[in-house]
């Protein structure tokens, strides 16, 4: 009996980890390609920060980096006057290169 429920089990993990594993690969691929893209920028978290505050006249409450086509780019999510919004900013120029309210999209 043992042995019967041991196989059923194995498989169940061997499948959970078919779908992680991969998942997991790939998330470590995109920090590298996010850390590759910040080597060469010019503009600090806490300088976009502060662009994103003064663009929404709100206080920012989460930041991270995102890569679009290899540059890199700072999105920081602010929640002001206007509610929550979303400013992209150019990790190179410091300019905003997008904004959206709402949120972050996925």
């Amino acid at each position: 009996m043992r042995l019967g429920r041991a196989i059923p089990l194995a498989l169940a993990g061997a499948v959970l980890l078919g779908t992680i594993a991969p998942a997991a690969f790939a998330a470590g691929r995109d920090e590298d390609e996010e850390q590759t893209a910040l080597q060469g920028a010019k503009v600090t978290l806490t300088q976009a920060i502060a662009v994103a505050e003064q663009q929404t006249g709100g206080k920012a409450f989460d930041a991270g980096v995102d890569v679009d086509k290899g540059k890199a780019r700072i999105k920081v999510e602010t929640n002001g006057p206007k509610g929550v919004q979303t400013v992209i900013v150019d990790a190179d120029s410091g300019q905003v290169v997008g904004t959206h309210t709402g949120g972050e999209e996925d």
